[in-house]
């Protein structure tokens, strides 16, 4: 077991470096700077070029992605060039913020997804199990930014149970923390939800349809027993892998939703210095929410054991 966290340590390192080298080098391929969209239209070539060079945009790319590593490597995400704040500062702010709604959305879609996905299976081409196959299907197809929009209109336009954008923080107001991040973690959460659904009732199916489940019925074991005991634990393994991938997922794709919902997290953040062509801000963004699907994604290779011992790890 300890070599093989080892083993995925070191690769996770490996990993980090390839993103840094992936968020640095493409987002250079977009055209235009910071000092092009700030300056380029009121000022002379001549005064942006000294400005670029104040902003150290002029040297080479290669040098400028040394120096950017070097700061990464001790902890300094930089400042913004547009507003001159400190990123990691920002950072910590906004991460919070949109890892809470990530875990909302989470907290609800596997839940739901898993025990639809269950219920199914256990009935097996039956009306039920279209129904939850037809539903899974339209949460898969319906876009977020679509639901987003629709949860406004009708539960907070029409209805008034629940504020239509604004955030209020966990530690001011518990309470209107929750109402403020309802909507958009149903938002997110519902593609999550029917992925979970689907995976579910595959496996499951599968599962119950091996020899040791027909065994274990044949004994007289209890259809709730058999399901809990022998076929659940069978079948979780698959599901963790998407969860693993789909809660990396939310913290990736939670740009669209913040931005219809004023939520001052990280999609937001990073939608502003795409418009504004902040660098620094867009690397480190991007550099954390990456990093963030890959550690999800090792703990969850680390649960499998947990959750089946026949499991080993060498």
């Amino acid at each position: 077991m300890a070599r093989y966290v080892a083993q995925k340590l070191l690769s996770l390192l490996a990993v980090q470096f390839g993103i840094t080298l992936i968020v640095f080098f493409l987002i250079r391929l977009v055209p235009g700077d910071v000092v092009d969209v700030l300056y380029g239209q009121y000022m002379s070539q001549q005064r942006v070029d000294e400005i670029r060079a104040l902003f150290g945009l002029d040297r080479p790319v290669l040098v400028q992605y040394l120096d950017w590593l070097g700061k990464l490597l001790h902890g300094d995400f930089g400042q913004s060039l547009v507003s001159g704040r400190t990123i990691g500062a920002d950072l910590a702010l906004r991460f919070p913020v949109t890892l809470e709604l990530a875990l909302l959305a989470t907290a609800w879609s596997i839940p739901l997804g898993g025990a639809c996905g269950v219920i199914a299976a256990r009935r097996p081409y039956g009306k039920v199990d279209g129904l939850v196959t037809t539903v899974s299907l339209l949460g898969l197809a319906t876009p977020n930014f679509w639901l987003a929009t629709l949860l406004i209109l009708v539960l907070a336009v029409y209805l008034g149970w629940l504020p239509a954008v604004g955030f209020v923080a966990l530690s001011v107001d518990p309470l209107g923390n929750l109402r403020a991040l309802v909507l958009p973690a149903l938002a997110m959460g519902t593609t999550m939800a029917a992925a979970v659904m689907r995976m579910t009732r595959s496996t499951l199916l599968d599962v119950l349809s091996q020899d040791y489940i027909r065994t274990a019925r044949a004994k007289g074991l209890q259809e709730r027993t058999t399901l809990s005991r022998h076929a659940l634990k069978n079948a979780l393994i698959p599901v963790l892998t998407l969860i693993g991938t789909e809660t990396g997922k939310l913290l990736g794709g939670s740009l669209v939703v913040e931005q219809i919902f004023a939520i001052p997290g990280l999609g937001q953040y990073a939608v502003n210095s795409i418009f504004s062509r902040d660098y620094p801000v867009l690397q480190a963004t991007v550099l954390l929410v990456a990093s963030s699907y890959v550690v999800i994604n090792t703990l969850v290779d680390l649960s499998y054991a947990v959750v089946d011992p026949r499991v080993e790890y060498s």
